[in-house]
């Protein structure tokens, strides 16, 4: 990759903002509960440019259970990593246990710096507490002033849970809120351990990502994509501001976001955008409107965003207009959809409260109750492909899995697997499309075999899915790049990804757990000719060109 500029598109504006309640009118003078609805897009495509350079430091838990395999994979996935960056990139390393310190300076990515990182990085030894707040201070406390044309980033690492210094999941999301606008924070939770509630929350104030490593074998992909989404972004220090008119009031938002008060309005921190991405922001509104029928301007938003990696402010405006009058009342059904989506992420987070305690038949019974609610809705039609069915099949999955009341080991696992899919805030998956999430992500596949999976029985024998691709997912949602409908597969069933010329097959946290040649896959594993996958009722056989 080196020597060579990486391009991302714009548009002027860049970002749309537009609002709406889920009715389409008022009666005049009567009260009204309903939802508001602010969709904020990153328009898709425009002029391009070159992406500014990024400054990452990596903020590495070196704590006694990342001794042995863990911090020497970690170690060598930095080392790889690293290379595929630009020399006009810098990156530097933290560690934290019992507390933190610098490894190597934030530094541009010369020779001389990428042989630093790589011998220092290589001695790391692993041992003492975890005191992730002292980590995620060190990392900050190494970002220069921020200059006007460049992106910050930390990658925070561990994979358990803070056990020294704040440890309260309030007190670290504050933290990483205090490093915004200017320095971006995502998370990695690696293995089995770690406490996924934890780092997400980090990541959502940080404005960055939380993403899950499931095993070693495949760190170095997870932090291609972790780097290439920071790279890819186009729009950061986003924030929203509403101000109701009299007769209105927001009583809430859905899913505790980071909400503060200020002149004459409520403002919202929003996390970065990648190119063509959204974010939905749904709230509960009292509404008393006017006696005489005609036009409402029930409330006004104002988003302010800077360009990626830039220092001047942009904004943009909507005004919400309601008519009010009789004959003007009914569902708003696009604006439905939102809400139901964000009702069920909010039924899916008080599920995993029940789960958590061992209580899988309430978790399930609060699941059943939002499938039914969905069911209900006027005009909704099941797999059409919308994103409402898709979060629905969404629900059915984790239903049926609080059903089966799943032992601690393979509860853990899924929950790792769904805490961070959020239905409300709808995003592309940390894509391939993206300037350099596809260049990193290639870079770390290396050069693949030309490769498929076969349905090797069945009325289905014979069906080939190339694997076209370094990141794919197997499952029966219609967004899946391998799409099987079968009932016995979830939504989001198995995952194919790839590394150094090798593909890989892991478990996605499904209901049916993914076999692989007879036994349970319970860690991403490299596919060979002639492996079979099972996904639900469906064996698929793993082929490559010239080999059977």
């Amino acid at each position: 990759m080196t020597g060579s500029a990486i391009l991302c598109n714009v548009s002027a504006p860049l970002i749309h903002l537009s609002l709406s309640l889920d009715v389409r009118g008022l009666l005049p003078g009567v009260p009204t509960r309903a939802h508001l609805v602010a969709d904020i897009r990153a328009a898709a495509g425009g002029i391009e440019r070159e992406r500014p350079p990024l400054s990452v430091v990596f903020a590495v838990d070196v704590s006694g259970s990342m001794t042995g395999p863990p911090i020497e994979q970690v170690a060598a996935s930095i080392d790889r990593v690293v290379g595929l960056l630009e020399p006009y990139d810098r990156v530097g390393v933290a560690v934290f246990s019992d507390d933190a310190s610098e490894v190597v300076p934030l530094a541009p990515l010369d020779a001389d710096a990428k042989r630093l990182i790589s011998s220092r990085v290589h001695r790391l030894v692993a041992n003492g507490w975890t005191n992730m707040e002292s980590g995620m201070l060190r990392a900050a406390r190494m970002m220069p002033a921020r200059g006007r044309h460049e992106r910050q980033v930390i990658l925070l690492l561990s994979d358990g849970a803070p056990n020294k210094g704040k440890a309260a999941p309030a007190e670290l999301a504050e933290l990483a809120r205090s490093f915004r606008p200017d320095i971006a924070l995502s998370t990695l939770g690696y293995g089995a351990h770690h406490n996924e509630d934890v780092l997400a929350r980090i990541a959502d104030a940080g404005a960055g990502r939380y993403h899950f490593i499931a095993d070693p074998a495949v760190c170095e992909m997870a932090f291609a994509q972790a780097i290439g989404v920071q790279g890819d972004a186009v729009a950061e220090a986003i924030s929203l501001q509403i101000f109701p008119a009299p007769g209105v009031e927001i009583t809430r938002f859905f899913g505790s976001p980071d909400v503060r008060f200020g002149a004459g309005g409520l403002k919202l921190a929003i996390a970065d955008l990648l190119d063509g991405s959204r974010h939905v922001t749904v709230a509960e509104v009292e509404l008393k409107p006017p006696r005489e029928p005609g036009p409402w301007g029930a409330l006004r938003a104002s988003l302010a965003y800077r360009r990626a990696g830039e220092r001047d402010e942009h904004s943009t405006e909507a005004i919400l207009s309601i008519p009010v009058g009789p004959g003007r009342e009914g569902p708003h059904f696009e604006a439905r959809e939102r809400v139901l989506i964000a009702q069920a992420d909010e039924a899916r987070a008080e599920a995993r409260k029940h789960a958590d305690r061992g209580q899988f038949e309430g978790a399930a019974a609060v699941l059943r109750r939002m499938i039914g609610l969905v069911e209900r809705e006027p005009g909704f039609v099941r797999n059409d492909g919308s994103p409402l069915a898709e979060t629905l099949e969404q629900l059915v999955d984790e239903a049926v899995a609080m059903e089966r009341k799943p032992n601690r080991e393979a509860y853990a696992a899924f929950r790792k697997a769904q805490v961070h899919t959020p239905l409300a805030s709808s995003e592309p998956r940390i894509a391939m499309s993206t300037p350099m999430s596809s260049k990193m992500v290639a870079s770390v596949a290396g050069a693949l075999p030309r490769a498929s999976l076969v349905i090797a029985s069945g009325e289905r024998m014979g069906e080939r899915y190339r694997l076209d691709g370094a990141d794919l997912i197997i499952g029966r949602t219609s967004a899946a790049q391998i799409c099987i409908a079968d009932a016995n597969i979830s939504r989001q069933h198995a995952r194919i990804t790839a590394q150094h010329g090798r593909f890989f097959a892991a478990d996605l946290g499904s209901t049916n757990t993914t076999r692989l040649n007879g036994h349970d896959l319970v860690k991403p594993t490299p596919l060979s000719p002639g492996d079979v996958l099972v996904v639900g009722s469906i064996e698929l056989r793993y082929e490559e060109d010239g080999a059977r």
